[in-house]
């Protein structure tokens, strides 16, 4: 990737959870753009196209109180992506990462959003870094 701009599209979201395409997108620019130095740039500058989706995400409790109550939740990512010449279409790179990570439940319903929100950003943030290193590793 050296030398080349990347523009990254809005990844498509095949799961059931709103807007996990659109933070995951956020999540892969900034990462693009700290690695790579600033290479992420618009469509009409791009040498490279880095396209995906999300093609599942989920939740499953994974731990329990003595009482028998959910005291933590798994949610789990996986993202489809590929990196593309943008002149001519050949892919220069195709993968599946997933990432999973715990977090608390609570019977606040607004703390467990929250709670549940920070743990897909953190997902987010782990995937990007999945991306980056597995297309940089082609280079």
């Amino acid at each position: 990737m050296t030398g080349k701009q990347v523009v990254i599209p809005i990844f498509a979201n095949k799961s059931y959870r709103a807007n996990v395409g659109a933070i995951l997108t956020g999540s892969l620019v900034d990462e693009f753009a700290r690695q790579s130095g600033g290479k992420v740039t618009a469509e009409e500058n791009a040498d490279l196209v880095l396209t995906g989706a999300v093609m599942t995400y989920s939740t499953s409790p994974v731990s329990f109180t003595a009482a028998d109550t959910v005291k933590e939740y798994r949610a789990v990512m996986t993202v489809e992506s590929a990196l593309t010449e943008k002149n001519g279409g050949k892919v220069i790179w195709k993968g599946m990462v997933s990432w999973g990570q715990d977090y608390p439940a609570n019977s606040d319903v607004t703390l467990q959003q929250n709670a549940e929100a920070a743990a897909i950003k953190e997902i987010c943030r782990n995937l990007s870094q999945q991306i980056y290193h597995s297309i940089s590793e082609g280079f």
